[in-house]
């Protein structure tokens, strides 16, 4: 019974392997990779935003442009998020699209709690509110049926 188990579990872990290995598979990891870079970049954003971080103080228009530079993440987030939950094929653009928006933000956040406010901020707040929905339809356009 014991090799039984051990057998499927190394079979389930082969099939998970595998899966990594297709280009769906390596898209999916990218955007939960994201997501994991973003969440964490974002975790001190509320307690900065209100004045409880000694040393960092953001003015009135930075929290827009901090909030505006997230949000884009965001909603890029979401719908490739959607779209893996309902099994289709993720574009190569969108990702690319939201590791950008990633890029700028990162680049922003980090500049912003520094003191300075990067073109990053003004460039990902402007360039992604275009792209976005454009992206995120055509992330979820195209379904695999089950196939990759």
């Amino acid at each position: 019974m014991k090799n039984y188990v051990k057998a499927g579990s190394l079979a389930v872990l082969c099939l998970l392997c595998a899966c990594a290995q297709t280009a769906q598979g390596k898209l999916r990891q990218a955007v939960y990779d994201t997501a994991s870079a973003y969440h964490l970049l974002a975790s001190p954003m509320p307690d900065i935003m209100a004045g409880r971080v000694p040393g960092v103080s953001l003015s009135v228009g930075q929290k827009a442009l901090a909030r505006k530079a997230s949000q884009s993440v965001l909603d890029e987030l979401n719908a490739l998020e959607q779209s893996i939950k309902a099994g289709n094929t993720l574009a190569e653009t969108a990702v690319a699209a939201l590791q950008a928006d990633f890029a700028a933000f990162s680049t922003c956040w980090s500049g912003l709690t520094a003191g300075s406010t990067p073109a990053a901020c003004t460039l990902a707040t402007t360039a992604s509110t275009a792209t976005t929905a454009t992206q995120a339809n055509a992330a979820v356009s195209v379904s695999t049926n089950g196939k990759e």
